[in-house]
């Protein structure tokens, strides 16, 4: 079976944080994927980020979506630990302690899989990413909460352009350390993250690496692929065939997929 892989959808609880719903249609959009996905026979994986707990009150944002939890259980997806819900990381394999819905059950770190006979390894990718893999607070967890009173101030994650407030804030702050890596000769964030996962796939032993966080959709060769966000414009996702064969696609407003080309270097 083809295997769909998903991430940072960044989930809160419907209140002006939430970049999910912000958008109008995203969330019929987003079942008519799952729907899709269900057509094809296909597998999904979440990779990460499914819920911002930096963001919202995890009770609430649980409650809120309900609904999209129970299907995501029903279809068995699995569900990869993101930095914005590794408020949950302590109970991965504690059953017994597992929150509020049992999809939770089906949490885990990232993992590695043969198909096609090929290796992949499936992560969030916050694990190669110093800014915000540790799981206590840090830079990371600042700028969400900052980010998060500026969208509250906006009233909505959106300006009336479409620029995402997050996104503006932390840009602001991104070109400040960028300047301050120029000038000490350190290389930039974004090929850090990229040198930090393709050391993971090596360590994994991994032929394929296959992960979100950034939001930046695209491939590098045949081995580097990520699934991008449903948390800004482009509603993204990589498809695994049972070859191994590996794409990333786009899930357009018409309700269908169309492939996303991009790549990331």
């Amino acid at each position: 079976m083809p295997i769909f892989c998903v991430s940072d959808l960044h989930l809160c609880d419907r209140g002006y944080r939430d970049n999910f719903c912000a958008v109008e249609g995203r969330e019929a959009r987003f079942h008519k994927f799952l729907d899709y996905v269900e057509t094809e026979g296909g597998q999904l994986y979440v990779l990460g980020d499914l819920f911002d707990f930096w963001q919202a009150n995890m009770s609430r944002a649980v409650v809120a979506y309900l609904d999209l939890l129970t299907r995501l259980d029903k279809m068995q997806a699995v569900y990869v630990m993101g930095n914005h819900d590794c408020a949950l990381s302590a109970f991965i394999g504690q059953t017994a302690l597992m929150p509020g819905h049992p999809f939770f059950l089906r949490e885990v770190r990232g993992f590695e899989r043969t198909i096609g006979g090929r290796r992949f390894a499936f992560l969030h990718g916050h694990e190669s990413d110093p800014y915000c893999r540790d799981a206590n607070p840090g830079m990371g967890d600042i700028t969400a909460i900052i980010s998060g009173m500026l969208e509250d101030r906006n009233r909505g994650p959106f300006t009336a352009n479409h620029h995402a407030v997050e996104d503006q804030f932390v840009g602001t702050l991104e070109a400040a350390l960028t300047l301050w890596r120029h000038l000490t000769f350190q290389h930039g964030r974004m090929d850090e993250m990229l040198d930090g996962v393709e050391a993971y796939r090596k360590e994994a032993g991994a032929d394929v690496v296959v992960y979100g966080h950034t939001h930046e959709p695209g491939h590098i060769g045949d081995y580097h692929f990520n699934s991008g966000c449903w948390a800004r414009t482009n509603d993204t996702f990589v498809r695994i065939e049972e070859d191994g064969q590996t794409a990333v696609w786009e899930w357009l407003p018409s309700n269908r997929p169309a492939l996303f080309p991009q790549t990331l270097r």
